[in-house]
This record gives structure tokens, sequence and C-alpha cells, in this order.
């Protein structure tokens, strides 16, 4: 089988520490072209050639997939480009900045695959933590504590713009929005939907246009609570927590949602015992890469599927609008 040839768009940080490496080590794909506006940082993930174009990289015949780690007011540009010249995609999360942006997008991934990389659902205890949600072991799904927050921004980074799709909320609300949402999947054993903002309040807000730098919410889904928290103006906090009528579930460690190249844990309560199911140190990036290969040419169901990206845009919507 021919290896993925990969052509990025953008070489800025998540590009250059997690996505480039990946992909090299990664069986079945290639890093074939790499375009950015500093030539010096698209060299630097040794790909097979650079160029200061998006637009080469997208019509070049050499190019299978392009990966996009643009800002996120630019995915829909480039998205529509890429899949109109036929090539597959995969685009850092938020897919797009609004739902009918996504709608849109995903309609348009007829000839070509399009996948959200929302990265963190490629590790090993995502798909373990969703195996005993759906085994009824904690029981009935009461509440959900999802917080994700984070400081030092610089000053001229896009986060800070509202025009330019920044702030808190579609910046680390995709993570904690997303996990609680697939967890009630995995309860119910099916996909949920009906979200109720029951609260919300954006507690510190920056710039001309206000960009939300904290936000919290509790949202009531399938009779279950989640309180949701989100910001990149406080110290650093990450917590993934399942409430059930037996016990509880929670992702150990200080990167509850980023862990990435270390080993971690699952710790669950029972009826007030507790156990620990640990994880080597993997790189879920280097399997999302494997994994989109499957897709791109073997028609596999991405673990991240179009109605799971419609379904994250829609509810942050109603979250930003609330």
């Amino acid at each position: 089988m021919n290896p993925t040839r990969w052509g990025f768009l953008g070489a800025g940080f998540v590009a250059s520490m997690a996505m480039g490496p990946a992909v090299h080590a990664a069986k079945d794909s290639h890093l074939e072209m790499v375009a950015a506006r500093d030539l010096d940082r698209a060299t630097a993930l040794s790909p097979h050639r650079v160029s200061s174009s998006y637009d080469e990289v997208i019509g070049d015949p050499h190019v299978d997939a392009i990966y996009i780690s643009l800002t996120n007011e630019a995915h829909e540009e480039w998205i529509a480009k890429a899949l109109a010249a036929g090539k597959h995609v995969l685009c850092e999360k938020p897919l797009a900045v609004t739902e009918s942006s996504a709608v849109h997008m995903i309609r348009q991934a007829k000839r070509a695959h399009l996948v959200e990389a929302l990265w963190y659902r490629w590790h090993p205890r995502f798909e373990r933590t969703m195996e005993i949600i759906a085994s009824g072991l904690i029981g009935e799904i009461a509440s959900i504590d999802s917080v994700f927050t984070f400081d030092g921004v610089p000053a001229d980074n896009y986060r800070l713009q509202a025009s330019r799709g920044g702030g808190a909320i579609l910046d680390v609300g995709p993570y904690t929005l997303d996990a609680s949402l697939k967890v009630l999947d995995a309860a119910a054993r099916s996909t949920v939907d009906g979200i109720e903002i029951s609260s919300r309040k954006i507690l510190m807000s920056a710039g001309d246009d206000g960009v939300d730098l904290m936000a919290q919410a509790q949202l009531v889904c399938n009779g279950a609570l989640i309180n949701w928290s989100v910001s990149i103006a406080s110290p650093a906090e990450q917590v993934f927590t399942v409430h059930g009528t037996r016990g509880s579930l929670s992702w150990t460690g200080a990167e509850a949602f980023t862990v990435w190249k270390s080993p971690c844990s699952l710790e669950i309560v029972v009826d007030g015992s507790v156990t620990h199911e640990n994880f080597l140190a993997c790189d879920p990036y280097q399997l999302m890469v494997e994994q989109c290969h499957e897709v791109f040419t073997a028609h596999a169901e991405p673990f991240m599927s179009h109605a799971d990206s419609i379904r994250l845009a829609h509810v942050l919507d109603q979250v930003i609008a609330n």
C-alpha cells in the first residue's frame, strides 16, 4: 500500500512539536511538503519540499492529504480549497468557528475525507473510558466535571482576538465539551442530543472585541449535569471526572486532556473501592496519523466522525450565544 503523502498548511507550534514528528514516525505516511510564511520554520519540519504558498501545496499532484493548523478563522477557506482539489483534510480543532460553517464544510467532503484533529480521542485511555462507561460499572451518569485552564498566551497571539476565532471557548472548550458528550453517548449507547444550558458566564474578557478569556457553564443532557469551565488566563488545571450512581471515573494527572508521550491512568471508584488502570506512554498524534491513513485509503470511520464534529460545533455555538 502506498503511503499517505502529507502537505502542511502552517508550521506553528503544534505542527512543529507534534504533528510533524508524528508523520515522520507513523507507518504508511510521508511528509511531502510544508508551506509557511517563515521558510526556516517549514524547513525545520524536515519535509521533502517547502513552499511559501498554501495554494502550491494544495495543487501539488504529489500531495494526497492536507493538514491544517492555521488560525481558526482561516479553517473554512483552506478546507474548502483542499477538498475542491480532491485532497483529504485533517484540520486542527475547532473544525469551524460556527455550526453552519462546520455543516457547510462537511457537505463539501464528497470526493475526499475531512477529519477534525481532536487528537486526545486517539489516546487508548479515551477508548477504555467509553468501554467502562458503556458497561454501567459506575452506574447511571449523574454529573461530569470538565475543566481545562491555562495561562501565558502571548499578547499578539490569535487566541486573544475574537475576530480570528480566539477565546477560551473555541480553544480549549472542544476538549471539555466533546469528552462530556461522548461519555453520555457511551452511557446511553446512542448519540445524545438536546443539550440545555442552565447557566453560562463569561468571567473575564479582553480587547476591543471582548474575546472570552474565562467561561463557565452548566449544561444538562440526558438528565446529567455537566459542570464546565475553561480559561486561557488562569493557572493550569485539567480535570475530567464522571460521577455515577455507583461511583466515579477520573482521568488522573495534571494533563487530563493533553497527556502526550507520558504514562497516565484512570481512577475508578465503585461502591467505595478504588482501582487504577495504567497506560503506557504513547503519541496520540501518531496514532491519529496512522488511523487517518486507513480513513483516506480504506474508508475506515474516523474516531472523530462528521456527526460528532457538527454536534460539537452546535454546542459551542450555544455556549457562545446563550
